[in-house]
């Protein structure tokens, strides 16, 4: 993968220009677009990405899952005008689009309800954290427009009975989301702790949801994967083959 001055990011298969988003392609929303719902990729699957921004993470799906439809929601107009740009100029252009709409009016509409396979978002998860003086980059990191209950609402909407919610959050937040789930009856069928280095603490992790549809005591227990990113020895960033097993089929390179 590279990095140009005019914000660019190159794939393997496709480009991702981030200059009109508020929030630019980071590790976080790469590593969700790697790791969710590992099923077998010729499954025809409606999915949504949730808060879009560049639209890195719709791309990374189109591409995995080949026989899918892939819906961007977006609120920011600027991200949605980049990511529609980037969607054309994709080889999924057929299958991938963005909708400009919040996620709660999306999720109402009534033809969007039971509808899909799969949602994710890689969200904006700060809570009473000091705030940008750009708008655009508030809706992208805080939650005032779209907290965590939002999220479990709509994805209880949109899915289907056997979808799948996955998302990228914060540890130091896993207590509020595992309210949230439990308040919209939701249980987690994967977990993934992400550890920067071998001498770092985890600060994300990647989890999937599933509605419960027989009682939670009958739901069973995961035992959550790790996954390192970097090896934190000499200079430079230096990729764990972990991380570079998850990125094979995107990463050019180097």
């Amino acid at each position: 993968m590279g990095r140009s001055q005019n914000r660019k990011m190159e794939f393997q298969r496709f480009t991702v220009k981030d200059e009109k988003c508020a929030m630019k392609i980071g590790t976080d929303g790469v590593l969700l677009g790697a790791w969710a719902s590992m099923q077998s990729p010729d499954k025809a699957l409606n999915i949504v990405d949730v808060g879009s921004g560049s639209g890195v993470v719709a791309l990374m799906l189109a591409q995995r899952f080949t026989e899918s439809k892939v819906t961007a929601v977006e609120l920011e107009p600027l991200a949605v005008e980049q990511s529609r740009e980037n969607f054309e100029n994709s080889p999924f252009n057929s299958r991938v689009n963005c909708v400009e709409a919040s996620f709660q009016d999306w999720a109402n509409e009534s033809g969007n309800q039971s509808s899909f396979d799969l949602v994710v978002s890689n969200p904006p998860f700060f809570n009473g954290k000091p705030k940008s003086p750009f708008h655009a980059r508030n809706l992208a990191r805080h939650d005032d427009y779209l907290n965590i209950s939002d999220l479990f609402e709509g994805a209880e909407k949109v899915l289907r009975a056997e979808g799948v919610f996955g998302l990228v959050w914060p540890v130091e937040r896993e207590v509020d989301l595992m309210a949230a789930a439990k308040v919209f009856n939701f249980h987690v069928i994967r977990k993934c702790v992400i550890r920067p280095t071998p001498q770092h603490n985890p600060v994300r992790f990647l989890v999937e949801f599933k509605k419960d549809t027989c009682g939670t005591q009958n739901v069973p227990k995961i035992i959550p994967t790790n996954i390192v990113l970097e090896t934190g020895e000499g200079g430079g960033r230096q990729f764990t083959s972990q991380h570079n097993e998850l990125m094979k089929a995107f990463f050019l390179k180097t």
